[in-house]
């Protein structure tokens, strides 16, 4: 067989023989390689695209989310009651190198001395957290921008290394610069069992999902070597702050209310006391307290939980005898009670059904007109007004002055009061409810029917709030009117029965001795603490209230005040009244209430 020279190729020297089909195959499995190649560099450009880049880029992108401030609560006066401020979360970091960790233990104990120091913590508390095995632990939370300059410069060992740390996480921390001023007005911000952020409380609660700002993200692409590429793609959601309130309180009226209510408090050694001051006008709210109150930047300090609600608009409680004046107007308005109304009251009691009710002394006071009837402050009286102006009137009149209402003052623990249905209604819940029992309500709607009668007859819509300001408006709140239940020449009238209960009722020598400078009307009420799981009353723990306004012709504030469960006496003569006077005489310049 003879080979053909061209399909055969000969190294010399070699003894290697290379044929053309050698070749052949040789190039054909270089052609699949290639192929082989492409199509799977095809697959990762076409269709693994997202996911390796996603890899790739989570390898340098790095996610920060930021939570932005809330919204600042402002006095009228622009005075700040509550701000964030920047606080720091510290984190204590070990190397896992064991050489690096000898280091550190070997200098441990003044390590958690210094840091113990700066934090206010017990040495105990570091210690354990910085146990043998720790890596990365959690110190303490919300420190200030001071403590953490302090912990900056302490210094695990006299070599520097990376391995060793302290790291921070920077947040924000509420802050209430007038510490207890107004506390229950604005709540304050606590931690839920998982730690979040949340209002608690007064404003602050109430108002947590508009103060809350919008968490912020922000994307930074760096290199292996941590530092910015310049040119990244990601834009940031920019961080946008809450809304801020400005409130209607006047904080040195705020302050001077505080300071008195406390005094009376301890004086009277009352469980508590309450008290709101108001503009009739236009519902503003000028001062909202309570006592005992607490600091809302240390909250967690104050031993006993019922001291954060709000008595003031918490507490449902029959008031008693401040609802006479009421009752006189709703008796004038109806028409069925004229100015020459008399009532007769010759044995101090009148009986309805089974049930006497009595004078609060059990006295006669004889003939009463109106203003006598409220002087004397005559339970029989007023029982026996209300059953002339009868049920239908009387009801809806009640529901009109705000009882069986919610108002929505916009503080997160406000209660509303209670009324019995009407179909529920005798004549004798109809004579009790005239002198005060067997209805409840909230101070504040309390104080909002009285406004009624210092303001013609109109009743305004009691607020807080007079400014929500955010980055872009300014929205400011307009007064609102609620109901006009009775006419302004019945309101006047009553006023001027009240001025006669203030110079001539059972407190009168109160106010004629010391403070005889100023017009004022008001009514005291003592009510009776109905026993908790039984019919009746407590015999000797009573509520004291007083709710007044100056001047008569014109009132320019109108003031209420309840001083629970006082043990000096049962009477608000005795306990309400000084105090009321007290924080008016404070007061009064601030409010630019003239004099007689």
């Amino acid at each position: 067989m003879r080979t053909n020279p061209v399909d055969t190729v000969k190294q010399s020297g070699s003894g290697t023989t290379i044929t053309k089909k050698s070749i052949n195959i040789a190039m054909t499995l270089l052609t699949i390689l290639a192929v082989g190649i492409f199509a799977m560099m095809m697959r990762w450009q076409l269709f693994e695209h997202e996911k390796w880049n996603t890899l790739a880029k989570s390898q340098h992108v790095e996610n920060q989310r930021n939570v932005s401030s809330r919204g600042v609560i402002l006095a009228s006066d622009g005075t700040v009651l509550a701000i964030d401020e920047p606080a720091w979360t510290v984190y204590a970091s070990l190397s896992t190198d064991e050489d690096e960790r000898t280091e550190f233990y070997n200098n441990k104990d003044k390590y958690v001395a210094e840091v113990s120091g700066i934090l206010g913590l017990q040495r105990e508390e570091i210690e354990n957290k910085l146990v043998d095995d720790f890596a990365f632990v959690k110190l303490a939370e919300g420190i200030s921008n001071d403590s953490k300059k302090a912990l900056e410069q302490i210094k695990i060992s006299e070599k520097f290394n990376e391995g060793f740390g302290l790291y921070f996480e920077k947040q924000e921390k509420r802050v209430y610069p007038d510490g207890d001023l107004a506390s229950h007005v604005l709540g304050f911000m606590g931690k839920t069992d998982t730690g979040e952020d949340v209002g608690m409380y007064g404003l602050e609660g109430y108002y947590f999902g508009d103060m809350l700002a919008q968490n912020s993200f922000s994307y930074e692409e760096k290199d292996s070597r941590g530092n910015v590429i310049l040119t990244a793609e990601y834009e940031p959601v920019l961080p946008r702050s809450g809304k801020s309130l400005k409130l209607t309180i006047i904080p040195s009226v705020q302050q001077k209310m505080e300071e008195q209510l406390k005094k009376g408090v301890i004086n009277m050694q009352a469980k508590s006391g309450s008290a709101i001051i108001m503009d009739p006008e236009t519902g503003a709210i000028l001062a909202m307290a309570n006592y005992p109150n607490y600091d809302p930047n240390e909250y967690w300090k104050t031993s006993n939980p019922w001291v954060f609600k709000n008595k003031a608009v918490a507490d449902v409680y029959e008031f008693g005898s401040v609802e006479k004046p009421i009752t006189v107007a709703i008796g004038l308005e109806s028409g069925n009670i004229k100015d020459d109304y008399v009532c007769h009251d010759y044995t101090g009691s009148i009986q309805l059904y089974d049930y006497t009710i009595y004078t609060w002394n059990m006295q006669a006071n004889g003939d009463l007109s109106l203003s006598g009837m409220l002087e004397k402050s005559n339970n029989p009286c007023l029982a026996e007004l209300s059953l002339q102006i009868g049920f239908p009137f009387y009801y809806q009149k009640l529901t009109e002055f705000g009882y069986g209402q919610f108002i929505g003052i916009g503080l997160q623990d406000e209660a509303t009061n209670y009324l019995l249905p009407y179909e529920q209604w005798t004549k004798l819940d109809l004579a009790v409810t005239s002198y005060g029992q067997g209805i409840s309500a909230t101070m504040l709607q309390v104080l909002s029917a009285h406004s009624t009668l210092a303001n013609d007859g109109v009743r305004m819509k009691p607020y807080l709030v007079s400014e929500v300001i955010d980055e872009v408006e300014t929205i400011q709140y307009e007064p609102q009117v609620l109901n006009n239940p009775v006419s302004a020449e019945t309101a006047y009238k009553v006023r001027q029965m009240m001025r006669n209960v203030v110079r001539s009722g059972e407190a009168q020598w109160w106010f004629n001795t010391s403070l005889t400078e100023y017009d004022i009307g008001g009514k005291t009420g003592t009510a009776q603490i109905p026993k908790e799981n039984e019919v009746g009353y407590y015999d000797n723990r009573t509520n004291t209230t007083f709710v007044g306004f100056a001047p008569v012709e014109d009132p320019q504030m109108i003031m209420i005040v309840r001083i629970e469960e006082p043990k000096t006496s049962t009477y608000s003569s005795d306990t309400v009244v000084p105090v009321w006077i007290d924080i008016f005489k404070e007061v009064a310049p601030d409010l630019d209430i003239p004099k007689i």
